[in-house]
């Protein structure tokens, strides 16, 4: 197996090393597995593009306002606004800051409390790590095969026993007995029973530790993520939310030609070949999954700088791709496509397949379909407050994307 993940943009540190193996791990209990790779520990390549990037010259002066002229009265009664709203989210919601943030959540949706509690999660070790991806892909398809992905209803109109509970704690120990009596019910009936392939796959459905943490970390940080984001419609940009312009503007600038390819490129491509030499040790296919701005680098790099590395699936969420091609802004864009004889942008001659993927709610991601030949667009709706982060961290995006590609490798 060989994998290669192209981050976004806003990222120019170093990444938290155990975020990035939780991430690795949903890749290799899901996504490659899917893909046909026979190989789950071979390397996956995070190249860090970001760090690539020039510092801002003045240090982020163009943010600051001190010491300058007013055009006018800036006196604002935002804040007070802002602090009648939040009194009056905490009013009409108590018990969000009792201890039952999820409680609160399953009973509108599981899936939504699995999702909530999958993107907070801190392992300390592989082997905690892996028992949580474990533990929440076995708790989304219990989810799924009981409501049939929804569309039979959720929360407690579908699971009786969440009425029982009370506080946050006990819904995990009910949904460890859950999954275990799911489990016993498979195995009671010889499996006759049409139950998803996590049944077999993993083993033991206890609630792991990092779980249990992810519960009280929510709720200690319930009250500060509602008053901050609120308050965030006040504020002005901040260097973190410069570097979102800042970094899709160097990349343009800064990629250079295919003779002199820029420092972004460059890591990029290198990162490419070296997971296509790993996939060709392998015997597996070279999978790149590339989110937002990532994307639209890959497509340069796939497009232009590397157009004979072969890749066996390209995954994009949330990118641009789409509409960085109808601006023209790619290395390989021809300002004379379409003409009226062709309707879209040839398909990439070494990607084998290329699925985008586009939340319903993410402002920041495009359709490529209509644009390119070969580009096949799946929706996904996370019913995340913020669905731009959401897609990597989601349970259910990964069990959903996983099935989709082992339909096609299949046929």
């Amino acid at each position: 197996m060989a994998l290669v993940h192209v981050h976004a943009i806003g990222n120019r540190g170093a990444e938290d090393e155990a975020q990035a193996e939780l991430r690795n791990s949903w890749f290799r209990l899901e996504l490659t597995p899917a893909a046909g790779c026979r190989s789950p520990e071979a390397p996956i390549f995070n190249p860090r593009w970001g760090a690539e990037l020039s510092p801002p010259a003045w240090n982020w002066a163009s943010l600051g306002l001190g010491g300058i002229e007013s055009l006018g009265d800036d006196r604002s009664v935002v804040d007070d606004s802002i602090a009648e709203v939040v009194d009056g989210v905490m009013a009409t919601a108590p018990d969000i800051a009792d201890g039952r943030v999820l409680v609160t959540a399953a009973r509108t949706s599981l899936l939504w409390a699995v999702e909530l509690l999958a993107a907070s999660v801190e392992a300390q070790s592989p082997e905690e790590r892996d028992a949580t991806v474990a533990f929440c892909v076995r708790a989304v398809s219990y989810w799924a095969w009981k409501t049939s992905d929804g569309r039979r209803g959720d929360g407690i109109k579908s699971f009786g026993w969440l009425d029982k509970i009370e506080v946050d704690d006990d819904f995990l120990d009910c949904l460890e007995q859950e999954l275990e009596a799911w489990q016993q019910e498979y195995e009671e009936s010889d499996g006759q029973k049409d139950a998803p392939d996590e049944l077999e796959r993993f083993g033991a459905v206890q609630v792991p530790r990092p779980l249990r943490t992810a519960v009280r970390r929510i709720n200690a940080a319930l009250k500060k993520t509602v008053a901050g984001g609120v308050m965030a419609v006040s504020r002005r940009f901040t260097p973190k939310g410069a570097l979102l312009f800042a970094d899709v503007a160097g990349y343009l600038a800064g990629r250079g030609t295919v003779q002199q390819p820029g420092t972004v490129v460059k890591l990029v491509a290198t990162e490419l070949d070296k997971a296509a030499e790993a996939a060709r040790a392998n015997g597996d296919p070279l999978i790149v999954v590339a989110h937002s701005m990532g994307g639209n680098i890959v497509h340069d790099v796939l497009s232009c700088y590397r157009p004979k590395v072969p890749i066996g699936l390209l995954v994009t969420v949330g990118t641009q791709v789409g509409l960085f091609e109808e601006l023209k802004l790619f290395a390989k864009s021809d300002p004379a496509v379409p003409p009226p004889q062709v309707s879209k942008v040839p398909a990439l001659e070494n990607v084998k397949r290329w699925i985008n993927v586009v939340d319903v709610r993410d402002p920041l991601a495009f359709a490529a379909g209509p644009v390119f030949a070969g580009a096949e667009d799946l929706v996904f709706d996370s019913g995340a407050l913020l669905p731009h982060g959401a897609y990597l961290t989601s349970p259910n995006f990964h069990r959903r994307l996983a099935r989709r590609v082992r339909e096609g490798f299949d046929s």
